[in-house]
């Protein structure tokens, strides 16, 4: 009989409160050890070097030494996976995508200051990510647009309107590095829209959305409930709302957006939700594409694209962050092909010629 090796947690807050909350939670489970913690981030960068964790909790607003600044020093002096815990907020969103930026495997909600309904909802979120995390690789995004890219388009004509086919991606943890990669490599005048779910709460999407279409070549914008799908133009999948693609009356592609409060759905997005839809409105026109994440999501949405005759991709084990999504794809013989990211943007661009 083995033992299951323990996973080693460093819990990095100023609030002494938020600190024993969290450390309640992880004692909970028994393959996680919790090996102590830290108040700012100076504290924290030195209890990595030293106690070398196998994932670090790390707040963001702190003292002496913030969040941010701490993860770039652990990247840089020891690098260990690092969850954020983050204001679900729009200011909470934008730093947490700076932080993936850097190099964190993803991020926690961070709960009010008493112990609530909120926290114990927390708690499973929490040690699910902190298993996921145990044994990452984490990376620095490396991007290569060039500012600029975006150039003027030509006046546009009735053919360009047509849309021929279609892109969708579905993403979990790791995915925003992963999603703000391809869509950085990709030709702004794209023949296809390009629709992405990626597991994250409202307040997120609107805000990858903005950051996207500052950093890549190709439009990107958050889709809207009844807006028409234009090529040259990825759309992001509002958060805590199920997105599908339907017909309207006169024949064009659209979206149908409606409340995860309606749906009940574990993930809001759900990428099986949306690729069901894909594989129902653009059977063989489809392009299906699966990301690093936890769990299956989108894998059955995947091979009922395959089976209507679409291309479909999952990310490959060597650039995902998690690879559970893309391997549940691949077992479950979803995927047709198995590319990292730079090939992935390649593969979509060659399948719309």
């Amino acid at each position: 009989m083995t033992t299951q090796k323990k996973i080693k947690v460093l819990v990095v807050d100023d609030s002494a409160f938020m600190r024993t909350a969290i450390e309640r939670m992880l004692v909970a489970d028994p393959v996680i050890e919790l090996i102590g913690s830290a108040a700012n981030g100076r504290e924290a960068v030195e209890k990595v070097i030293r106690l070398r964790p196998d994932v670090v909790t790390m707040d963001i607003e702190m003292p002496i030494m913030d969040g941010l600044h701490a993860l770039k020093e652990i990247m840089r002096l020891c690098p260990t996976p690092v969850l954020m815990v983050s204001s679900l907020t729009k200011e909470g969103a934008k730093t947490t995508l700076d932080a993936m930026e850097l190099g964190a495997i993803d991020y926690v909600p961070k709960p009010g200051s008493t112990l609530s309904a909120s926290i114990l909802t927390l708690k499973e979120e929490l040690l699910q990510k902190i298993h996921a995390a145990a044994g990452c690789q984490p990376k620095a995004v490396k991007l290569e647009y060039i500012p600029g890219k975006r150039h003027a388009k030509r006046a546009s004509t009735p053919a360009d309107e047509i849309i021929n086919r279609a892109v969708f991606i579905g993403a979990s943890t790791g995915g925003p590095p992963a999603v703000q990669k391809i869509l950085s490599l990709l030709d702004p005048a794209l023949p296809a829209p390009i629709v992405i779910a990626q597991h994250m709460p409202k307040a997120f999407t609107a805000a990858f959305a903005s950051r996207l279409n500052m950093l890549c070549g190709i439009k990107v914008k958050e889709a809207n409930d009844g807006e028409t799908m234009q090529n040259s133009i990825a759309y992001i999948c509002p958060g805590d709302h199920q997105t599908r693609v339907t017909r309207s009356i006169d024949g064009k592609y659209c979206f149908a957006i409606v409340s995860n409060s309606n749906e009940q759905d574990r993930f809001a997005p759900c990428i099986n939700t949306l690729f069901f839809s894909a594989a129902k409105e653009f059977a063989h026109k489809a392009v299906g594409v699966i990301l690093t994440g936890m769990g299956e999501d989108g894998v059955r949405g995947l091979k009922n694209i395959k089976l209507m005759g679409g291309l479909t991709i999952a990310q490959d084990r060597a650039s995902s962050v998690v690879y559970g999504m893309p391997r549940a794809a691949l077992e479950q013989e979803a995927a047709v092909r198995i590319l990292n990211l730079d090939e992935i943007s390649k593969e979509i661009e060659l399948a719309l010629k």
